[in-house]
């Protein structure tokens, strides 16, 4: 009788420490695999940022809409300014331009030659949030007006319900709540809210 009352006492403890152990690991695990989510989208939110400045340099102005941004990526193209010969220490570039010593040479190079780098990439994929069952960023352009100035503006964002919604207990452990954005459009920023 003393020997099975202690083996159930030694069961009840082998219980009892793997549902301590679990529930220490728990916030572990949902951290773990929120970082590994995040990393994705912000990777995702930088090359949309890639590809709006892209688009800014080409047509002066952020895009609103994602479908016309994988379309520039996949259709259009860039200058490259190629540079022939060096700028002497005595000179500036534009006077060794004139003078003939260095040439400015413009290429049109594909969009998708020179964006995303990362082959393949799947340029589709752009508007769509990792992890989020077929969700699509919110992309928003405008301009705003800085000491006489229109400048414009763009952000994409998304956020923890679209992420993170196939995670048990999120809205316990994450404490990100605005989700994830790049851009501003009230300030002249490209920068991500995670940097």
């Amino acid at each position: 009788m003393k020997t099975a009352i202690q083996i159930g006492l030694a069961i009840i403890i082998v219980v009892l420490v793997y549902f301590i152990y679990d529930s220490i690991m728990e916030p572990v695990r949902f951290r773990q695999e929120v970082a590994n989510r995040e990393a994705r989208i912000i990777d995702r939110l930088r090359d949309i940022r890639q590809v709006q400045i892209a688009h800014r340099s080409r047509y002066q102005r952020f895009s609103g809409d994602l479908d016309s941004l994988v379309y520039f990526v996949k259709n259009d193209s860039l200058p490259v300014v190629r540079a022939i010969g060096s700028v002497p220490d005595t000179l500036t570039e534009s006077e060794a331009v004139r003078l003939g010593i260095v040439e400015r040479d413009t290429v049109w190079r594909k969009a998708v030659d020179s964006l995303l780098r990362r082959a393949p990439y799947p340029v589709d994929s752009l508007p769509y949030v990792p992890f989020s069952d077929g969700k699509r960023f919110s992309l928003k352009a405008s301009k705003i007006e800085r000491g006489l100035v229109e400048l414009p503006v763009f952000e994409a964002s998304t956020i923890p319900e679209h992420y993170l919604f196939d995670l048990d207990e999120w809205r316990v452990y994450y404490t990100r709540t605005e989700g994830l954005r790049v851009g501003s459009l009230t300030e002249p920023s490209t920068d991500g809210n995670w940097e």
